[in-house]
């Protein structure tokens, strides 16, 4: 089967609505002796009738169903995006609490601890920027953390 040069032309009938009533008695008798328009001309009548049958049974809502659907749809979006700041924002605060708990009541015993643990006499110098230190690292970690899992 070759390519036709009028296949293009053959198509745009059947897409029109003009095959075959539509187009020249040359048109027809050209169709009825060259195999590829034949064949695509079948095929593209069962494609147009099978899209007629489509588009005649479908259902489209009215605009301010659709209207209606997109904001709410913005509207969930926008609740989802300032749940997650809010979420992000008590991670960080809960965070901050225990650091500030922790510093607050536990500066001396953790000092001590690593003091007896590293065996060093200057650690006593080291417990307030070290005790900074986990602080600030307690506070990242659930930006850290939300970083990690986030879709976006």
């Amino acid at each position: 089967m070759n390519e036709c040069p009028r296949e293009q032309e053959t198509l745009d009938h059947v897409r029109a609505g003009r095959w075959p009533n539509g187009c020249d008695e040359e048109m027809r008798a050209h169709v009825a002796t060259c195999e590829s328009c034949d064949g695509s001309v079948k095929v593209a009548t069962l494609m147009a009738a099978d899209y007629r049958a489509a588009m005649s049974t479908a259902r489209v809502p009215s605009s301010g169903l659709v209207w209606w659907r997109v904001q709410r749809r913005a509207r969930e979006e926008a609740e989802h995006n300032a749940a997650r700041v809010v979420t992000l924002v008590q991670g960080v605060s809960v965070a901050v609490g225990v650091a500030v708990t922790v510093g607050i009541t536990g500066a001396d015993r953790v000092s001590e601890t690593l003091r007896v643990a590293f065996d060093f006499t200057t650690l006593s110098y080291l417990g307030v920027p070290l005790l900074f230190a986990v602080t600030a690292w307690l506070a990242i970690a659930p930006v850290a953390l939300y970083l990690a899992v986030s879709r976006d």
